[in-house]
């Protein structure tokens, strides 16, 4: 008697319903996946691994007080002629990236932009022009590092900020063949340009 007062839902409903709710489970597995990927932010620049400043270099002043513990470089302006930074990258992620060079600049001083990536071959952070070459993808698997070099454009005149620094680049990478995006790199340090007299 008990059997007759309920009623008995139908296989195939039942197997409709766990396939729909399987689907929408799956879809919103892969739309919080994709985002995520989008928002891969993998690179590193560690202190302890290296970093050092290039030609030109008007002041080194060490950490202090406020700084944030970061060393901060000033270099000597000179109109036209950039100054070199040389740091180390790391991959902190779980897939290979390729670094393609500089990202947008976005709203940085006009004053102090990083104009140009390039690649050294010294085997520790330098920036000696010797060791300086021209810049090509750079392929880096899950916790590989390498150096590369950023040359600042430094540029002083009427309306200028009197100082301006920076301490972070936008690098752009490629990874899992699909996604391109830039990251801003927290450097070990600061560049900061005094535009002074």
């Amino acid at each position: 008697m008990a059997a007759i007062g309920t009623r008995q839902r139908h296989p195939l409903r039942v197997a409709g319903l766990v396939a729909a709710v399987l689907v929408l489970v799956a879809a919103l597995a892969a739309l919080v996946l994709f985002l995520w990927l989008r928002a891969y932010a993998p690179l590193s620049a560690p202190g302890n691994l290296g970093f050092a400043p290039g030609p030109g270099l008007g002041a080194d002043v060490e950490p202090v007080t406020g700084s944030g513990g970061k060393t901060v470089f000033i270099p000597a302006y000179r109109k036209g002629r950039p100054f070199d930074t040389a740091f180390t990258i790391r991959n902190t992620g779980r897939f290979a990236v390729t670094v393609t060079g500089l990202g947008e600049r976005g709203a940085r001083p006009r004053e102090l932009e990083p104009g140009k990536l390039l690649a050294s071959d010294s085997s520790t952070a330098s920036a000696d022009p010797a060791n300086v070459h021209a810049f090509h993808d750079l392929r880096l698997d899950p916790g590989d590092a390498a150096i590369v070099v950023v040359r600042w454009s430094l540029s002083c005149g009427t309306g200028s900020e009197a100082e301006v620094y920076s301490d972070s680049v936008p690098l752009r990478f490629r990874y899992l063949s699909t996604f391109t995006r830039t990251q801003a790199v927290r450097l070990p340090f600061a560049v900061t340009l005094r535009c002074q007299g």
